[in-house]
């Protein structure tokens, strides 16, 4: 075997190995081209290397545009509806805690919070939430995020005077800034 066979062949399988780390999928049929070019060479068919780079982009393509987004389907790793809203992400989102910039109210989409270091459209599920409070993130429609507002500090007090909300909350939001 040739050099170049070779390289095809073992950055094909470095590839298609790289997909059990990083599943996207991409990786894999990238590899999968590269053995596809490596056996074409292998058995003679190919020679030249512009032509088997050509092949190997043209298999790559053949197999990432239509395979992919079945695979996807198939494996249910994302669920993206119609509206371009990715289901998976919003379902990880849902419950945080969020600042109010502008006031939110339950009768128009003129309310913004800030989430993952941008501002959002808001709509409260119920009432009025002011700007500077908190909210939870319920749902969300399009690029509008549903919101519910969250209690104020000293709103649920135990039998015995202690905030345990409040303590919930700040964990809450020390676990995301961690995150981050």
């Amino acid at each position: 075997m040739d050099p170049i066979t070779v390289i095809f062949l073992v950055g094909g399988l470095a590839l298609l190995a790289s997909e059990a780390v990083t599943p996207s999928l991409v990786a894999g049929f990238l590899g999968a081209a590269a053995v596809i070019t490596a056996g074409l060479r292998g058995i003679g068919l190919v020679d030249s290397i512009p032509v088997s780079m050509l092949i190997w982009a043209i298999t790559s393509l053949a197999l990432v545009v239509p395979l992919r987004p079945a695979l996807k389907k198939v494996a249910g790793r994302a669920e993206v509806k119609k509206d371009g809203t990715d289901v998976e992400s919003d379902r990880d989102a849902m419950g945080e805690i969020v600042d109010v910039i502008e006031d939110i109210s339950d009768e128009n989409d003129n309310g913004r919070i800030r989430f993952q270091g941008t501002t959002w459209q808001a709509r409260s599920t119920t009432g009025t939430i002011a700007k500077g409070q908190k909210a939870h993130l319920v749902y969300r429609d399009s690029s509008l995020w549903m919101v519910e507002p969250v209690p104020q500090e000293g709103a649920a007090k135990d039998l015995f005077g202690e905030d345990k909300l409040a303590e919930q909350i700040k964990q809450v939001e020390q676990a995301q800034v961690k995150k981050s």
